[in-house]
């Protein structure tokens, strides 16, 4: 191919690329009028848009964030160019009656007494997130972002069924890794709930199982470590059986996490102990940054 060519065909994809946006933004644009709001700001980065009725400055640190979480959350999952490629729109409304005129005149659907939304299988992703009613300052970095993070591991999940706890725990487990400094309390927890096991030891309690079995804290926190396990750490080797074993089949309608342990051909004792393993490391990232 020639020089002239190839810039030629750059200069081509580059307007296409602008052109795409320039229709995603209009239909961001459109959606948010079709929500009853009147002031919405639309705000770019990388990978999002951003409509929102936030001002100007916090429209652009909000956007400026959830660019942070969406790379973090596609490195985690190792999602390729492909699978990241093209822009993803995030709604946010501070008044849940938008959103429920959203969910009614854009998305063609019956409002229910859910405050998110996504959809990543069209050629368009987008998430919605509202305030809860009454609040009067919702933290749209966290909601949004947890919800970015749920998008982004459903679509990388595909067909699977993932239980809640994945879903949380992945959530969490990115913030871990944006915010480390804070984070260290939340992990220095999980290292008193499962210290490392002793070479040779036998009949020790499982802890890893509190992700699925457990409850309160103790259960956000190992969910929260083991997608960390899973995503950044040395469970990512077995991260995509498990996943495929979530899918269901005639045989298994509703798949459990401890039903893909065994079609991974993992004994839930081997996981705890590795888990832990690497918990009493400090949970180093094995994903090169």
């Amino acid at each position: 191919m020639s020089a002239r060519l190839s810039v030629v065909l750059a200069i081509l994809g580059a307007l296409s690329s602008a052109r795409a946006d320039d229709k995603l933004k209009a239909q961001a644009a459109e959606a948010m009028k079709k929500a009853d709001v009147a002031d919405a700001r639309l705000v770019e980065s990388e990978h999002l848009v951003v409509a929102t009725t936030l001002s100007d400055a916090a429209a652009k640190k909000l956007a400026d964030g959830l660019e942070k979480v969406y790379a973090q959350a596609a490195r985690a999952l190792k999602l390729d160019a492909a699978e990241t490629k093209g822009r993803f729109t995030v709604y946010t409304f501070a008044d849940p009656d938008n959103f429920r005129q959203f969910q009614r005149s854009v998305l063609k659907q019956r409002p229910d007494d859910q405050y998110a939304a996504f959809d990543v299988k069209r050629d368009d992703p987008y998430l919605a997130v509202a305030a809860r009613r009454g609040e009067k300052a919702p933290n749209f970095d966290a909601l949004a972002g947890g919800e970015l993070c749920r998008a982004l591991l459903a679509k990388r999940a595909g067909n699977a069924k993932l239980p809640e706890w994945m879903k949380d725990g992945f959530a969490k487990a990115v913030a871990w890794r944006l915010n480390p400094s804070s984070a260290s309390a939340d992990r220095s927890a999980v290292s008193r709930l499962a210290p490392a096991l002793r070479k040779g030891t036998k009949g020790a309690p499982i802890v890893v199982d509190k992700a699925w079995s457990g409850t309160g804290r103790d259960r956000d926190l190992v969910a929260a470590s083991l997608m960390d396990y899973f995503t950044s750490g040395p469970g990512a080797d077995k991260f995509a059986s498990l996943l495929a074993s979530l899918i269901p089949t005639d045989a298994a309608a509703t798949p459990t996490f401890m039903d893909a342990l065994k079609a991974a051909d993992w004994m839930v004792e081997d996981l705890d102990r590795s888990w832990r393993e690497w918990v009493g490391k400090g949970s180093p990232t094995a994903v090169a940054k």
